[in-house]
């Protein structure tokens, strides 16, 4: 379908976009079952993740390159035991163009934005990393991401289900923000990697270094340090939202078990089975 691309504003021919890479898209597929189902949506079988008529095929291009990038010196990588990982400024543009996107979803979607508190900010920020990813101009306010590496959980003391599930396996992004108007984040996750960008300090951002992308590159050290209250606060209510949220009815029960049924040992090994055996019989 023809309109205006959302990145560089000219008309053309829209592609179906993905708001997650590709890569995670199939990684999550292979390693678990072939159909994604939205927690909000558990009933709806999805093959291929979110997708919108958003880019045109230059924007589509533009960000491949670095997902490419991020795919081969990142997540593989990692994904594969490597716990020291040095990169360059691919990754920055990465995240920036990954929660870019997110937020230009959460802009589409969700038409409640325009009432609340923080709307003008996430403009700001929509249009701020919109220039970055068209001249390399760096965010003036807007400017700090940071990526934190979840793995295997082995000790849970904080009473969530699913911990091991959602840090390994969900694909999750939201805008959030608290009550007091002091803290507002844009957050976007998959598999084992959580993105973040700070879009109004709470407090203790000076601390995120651990976590931090810096724009010129550098070099992750694995496990992380990570005492950032508003993310962790964070990722623990989007566990419990994910724990409370409705079941497959029985027809979806029936058909994930069939899923599985077909090769149980296969199942049981996959990273989704090993995810789901860790969460209720280990913690």
């Amino acid at each position: 379908m023809r309109g205006i691309c959302a990145l560089y504003d000219n008309e053309t021919e829209l592609l179906e976009s993905h708001i997650y890479p590709k890569f995670v898209i199939n990684y999550t597929k292979k390693t678990g079952s072939k159909y994604l189902r939205k927690f909000t949506e558990p009933n709806a079988r999805k093959q291929d993740g979110i997708k919108l008529h958003l880019l045109s095929e230059k924007a589509e291009q533009d960000f491949s390159v670095r997902e490419k990038w991020f795919a081969e010196n990142i997540f593989v990588p990692y994904l594969g035991q490597k716990f020291e990982l040095e990169y360059n400024e691919n990754l920055y543009y990465f995240a920036v163009s990954f929660l870019w996107r997110v937020l230009i979803l959460e802009l589409k979607t969700d038409k409640s934005l325009k009432d609340k508190w923080y709307y003008d900010i996430i403009l700001q920020a929509e249009k701020e990393w919109k220039e970055y990813l068209i001249t390399g101009k760096l965010p003036r306010t807007h400017k700090q991401f940071s990526l934190f590496f979840t793995d295997r959980v082995k000790v849970n003391n904080s009473g969530l289900k699913g911990v091991d599930f959602y840090l390994t396996r969900i694909l999750d992004a939201t805008i959030a923000d608290n009550e007091p108007k002091t803290c507002l984040l844009l957050y976007g996750k998959f598999s084992r990697f959580v993105f973040w960008a700070v879009l109004k300090n709470f407090g203790g951002e000076e601390d995120l270094r651990d976590v931090e992308i810096n724009p010129k590159g550098g070099k992750f050290n694995i496990p992380q340090k990570l005492e950032y209250f508003p993310l962790l606060s964070l990722l623990s209510n989007r566990i419990r939202t994910v724990d409370e949220m409705v079941m497959p009815n029985e027809e979806q029960q029936k058909k994930i078990e069939q899923e599985i049924l077909k090769d149980p040992k296969a199942f049981w090994k996959s990273d989704i089975g090993q995810s789901l055996f860790n969460d209720n019989f280990n913690l």
